[in-house]
């Protein structure tokens, strides 16, 4: 099986998980498709789509239907239930959401449930790679702390790029994007804040 074949099918085995998983939260939490449309923020085809195993949802579609759910990412694509631990402690399991042939990817290392959701993610982008992200909700916050090489990040129409040793504050709710800021690959970690919709 070749590294494409495996991503591809990776990709349709998270999309009928996904599928599954929203239309169950959706029926427990009495929704309707406009419902969870209006919550996300997402159109009704876009919802649609996911229930149908016919969407690839980006990161922030991701998010968002976390979000609406008050769920972490983790929480929506594994196979917990919605309950969520009262316990000061609780182990997480690191996802992998977004991988390249090239080996760029973007790995969350952990998040909260809730309508507030704080996330910790570690990413890698090689050369030529650019992950290109929707609008988040709005008010998303991001903390971005360059580890090695140099990272481009485009929000709206601002441009900015941070070196080793540099972090950045971001307003991430419109379409923002990452990249390599050189021909060397570029490590980063980041905070993502994300508050929901009342519903």
């Amino acid at each position: 099986m070749t590294d494409e074949t495996a991503a591809a099918e990776a990709e349709k085995e998270l999309g009928n998980a996904l599928s599954s998983k929203v239309q169950h939260l959706r029926r427990v939490q009495k929704l309707s498709l406009d419902g969870l449309a209006m919550r996300t923020g997402l159109s009704k085809g876009t919802v649609v789509a996911i229930e149908q195993g016919k969407a690839n949802p980006s990161i922030g579609v991701l998010c968002r239907l976390a979000v609406a759910f008050s769920l972490s990412v983790t929480d929506l694509l594994g196979d917990t239930s919605e309950e969520i631990s009262d316990g000061p402690v609780e182990r997480t399991n690191p996802a992998t959401l977004w991988k390249t042939q090239q080996g760029s990817e973007a790995r969350l290392e952990a998040s909260t449930s809730g309508r507030t959701m704080f996330e910790m993610w570690s990413w890698t982008i090689v050369p030529g790679d650019v992950y290109r992200s929707d609008a988040h909700s709005r008010g998303t916050r991001e903390l971005v702390s360059v580890v090695r090489g140099s990272l481009k990040i485009t929000v709206g129409s601002e441009t900015m790029t941070l070196r080793a040793g540099e972090a950045a504050r971001l307003i991430t709710d419109q379409p923002h994007s990452y990249a390599a800021a050189d021909n060397q690959a570029v490590w980063f970690s980041m905070a993502v804040l994300e508050r929901g919709e009342e519903p």
